[in-house]
């Protein structure tokens, strides 16, 4: 029998808390269009604040480590020109900000939902990023797009199981979207959900794309199944911490989320900020690639260096066998920290740490490992080393048949396969001998993360090592893995 998926309804909040109207009555199935936007619930009091005016102000620049970057990069530092972002909201009918003014001459926004008249909260998440006054001042272009054709006809196809998800949006791949941003959350019935979490999955892995998605606001609500629950995709929370947090329900249980926070009040205005971030990211590596390090621009990496640039808030302290914490995930994003993760090239396994920023990328088959020496001539500051690596999906294109009728359908095959990496630091004494020092080892997460204080100066060796099961994938595997670092803090003078 050729099988036929329906995704009942998925609610949509805005992160906001801005209630979305009801739109058209749809149902999702492979002959009908993607699942209407319905009324949300009503808004807890944290969800119906407004976001702050000063969210491009001086303070926030200065939170997330923008203006120390301008202060070290000057005019070099990167804008995101020549990053196409696509900016999803929930509403059909209303779902493109106004940009208006002077200020966004030089952004072009594509309606490629259809027609639509200015929406408040699509206005109030844009200006955090484009414009003159954003934190991407150099994006040009923007994709604007509902979430029901984000999650259907226009990327990843979820209601049409015979076809893969997009691998472009609009007329020009090169104007299509390295970066989605998506302040809005969804909890649809779970088949819904996985076949959406997987698509997105395929998404960023094939293509490169970076998604990033806001949890829940609230400190007692779950962490979302959409699109937060994603293996591959960028989970943001809020600095206030206000937040949903702990573990994943979706698309594979228990583990962290979100990966990082980010300043504005409420995840709708967090998740902005760190995409734009993102763009700038992207465009640093971009010229990367330009001089010969291809792996720059790989979406792992780009996530290993925003997740490894994190400063980490007091409060920050990851559970016994969890490498992020359960509401701030790897801490605030520091975009300063981060370009300088991603100032140079990657160094290759193999290789001693020459910088104290800087990134690699290993493939490993099963059981093997990737080592990089480490030699610290002086006790240094904190060190956080980060390990990211994608959930895969098999993405073949086959064919299902119906016995009784023989009829037969596309099918696409979304079957997903993860493998599982450990990161370490391993201490060498002056014979050799070797000893693990930390060991961050998570049997679910596609993260490690490992922060070391109190280091003394001595050999030392980073070292990323695949696991070897009958339950791990038997292909090689990429993984990215960055390290911050910092030198120690200078003493107070005594009286």
């Amino acid at each position: 029998m050729v099988p036929r998926f329906f995704f009942h309804r998925i609610g949509l909040i805005l992160l906001a808390g801005l209630l979305t109207v009801p739109g058209r009555a749809q149902r999702i199935d492979n002959q009908v269009p993607p699942t209407r936007v319905r009324r949300a619930v009503p808004p807890s009091p944290v969800q119906s604040q407004r976001p702050a005016r000063s969210a491009t102000a001086a303070a926030l620049r200065s939170e997330i480590g923008l203006t120390a970057a301008r202060r070290r990069l000057g005019g070099a530092l990167p804008t995101g020109r020549g990053v196409a972002f696509g900016h999803v909201e929930g509403e059909s009918g209303s779902y493109v900000p106004r940009l208006d003014g002077p200020g966004y001459g030089g952004v072009v926004l594509s309606y490629a939902s259809g027609s639509s008249t200015p929406s408040g909260h699509a206005t109030a998440t844009a200006r955090i990023i484009y414009g003159d006054g954003g934190l991407a001042p150099g994006v040009e272009v923007v994709h604007c797009l509902t979430a029901a054709d984000f999650m259907g006809a226009k990327v990843l196809r979820a209601d049409t199981p015979g076809k893969r998800p997009a691998a472009a949006l609009g007329t020009r791949a090169a104007a299509s979207p390295r970066v989605y941003t998506h302040s809005w959350v969804s909890d649809p019935p779970a088949a819904a959900a996985t076949r959406v979490l997987r698509r997105l999955d395929y998404l960023v892995d094939a293509h490169d794309v970076t998604v990033v998605a806001g949890v829940n606001n609230g400190r007692n609500t779950p962490v979302p199944a959409l699109l937060a629950s994603a293996h591959n995709a960028i989970a943001v929370g809020t600095s206030t911490g206000a937040n949903s947090g702990g573990y994943t329900r979706a698309g594979g249980a228990g583990r962290v989320k979100p990966d990082l926070v980010a300043p504005g009040g409420l995840t709708s205005y967090a998740t902005p900020v760190v995409a734009a971030c993102v763009g700038l990211l992207i465009e640093r590596a971009d010229a990367l690639v330009a001089v010969g390090a291809p792996d720059a621009s790989r979406s792992e990496v780009i996530k290993a260096a925003l997740l490894g640039g994190c400063t980490r808030p007091e409060a920050w302290a990851p559970e016994a066998g969890r490498s992020l914490d359960a509401w701030s995930g790897a801490g605030v994003v520091n975009v300063d920290r981060s370009l300088r993760i991603l100032k140079e090239g990657g160094l290759a396994p193999g290789s001693a740490l020459s910088r104290r920023f800087g990134w690699g990328l290993a493939t490993l088959p099963p059981g093997g490992v990737a080592a990089w020496d480490l030699a610290l001539p002086a006790a240094p500051g904190p060190v956080a080393l980060t390990a990211v690596w994608h959930r895969r999906i098999d993405g073949r294109q086959a064919v299902v048949k119906n016995r009784a009728t023989g009829e037969t359908a596309p099918w696409w095959v979304d079957a997903p396969r993860v493998a599982d990496f450990d990161l370490a630091v391993v201490a060498v004494d002056e014979t050799g001998n070797a000893a693990d020092l930390r060991v961050s080892a998570s049997r679910v997460d596609n993260v490690e993360l490992l922060v070391l204080e109190g280091l003394e100066k001595g050999a030392y060796r980073i070292e990323l090592r695949r696991q070897a099961g009958d339950a791990e994938p038997t292909e090689p595997w990429d993984a990215a893995v960055t390290w911050a670092i910092d030198r120690p803090q200078r003493r107070a003078a005594s009286k």
